[in-house]
């Protein structure tokens, strides 16, 4: 029986915004504690990170403007939540990779992990 635990569950692609907003706020704030992150993870691309936390603030800002109603940050705001997501895959892969020798940092993360199926 294999373990299946070492999985990021990848449920923030299609999501409403606001769902999307709680989902990436959990994230930026976990990924943001260097404590639990060890440089080496971000050394495949050193730049991934400072561009996800950018952006992921200026989402923040769209997302709580965009309650206005105005059609224009809705729609810049839409364009940045895929952004985003293409981020968030990049970051999930690195930590699924880092997740090989310190599985406890996909808990640490803020991203939902797969559950572990028993057979029978």
């Amino acid at each position: 029986m294999t373990s299946q635990c070492n999985r990021i569950l990848r449920n923030y692609r299609n999501v409403a915004p606001t769902k999307f907003h709680s989902f990436n706020q959990k994230v930026k704030t976990a990924l943001a504690e260097k404590m639990r992150f060890p440089d080496s993870i971000w050394s495949a691309d050193a730049t991934l990170l400072p561009s996800y936390l950018s952006a992921s603030d200026k989402h923040d800002a769209l997302y709580h403007e965009s309650m206005l109603g105005s059609r224009l940050v809705i729609a810049e705001r839409a364009l940045l939540q895929a952004q985003l997501v293409v981020y968030l895959d990049e970051i999930a892969a690195l930590l699924e990779m880092a997740a090989v020798r310190t599985p406890d940092i996909l808990v640490a993360s803020g991203f939902d992990v797969v559950k572990e199926r028993r057979g029978r």
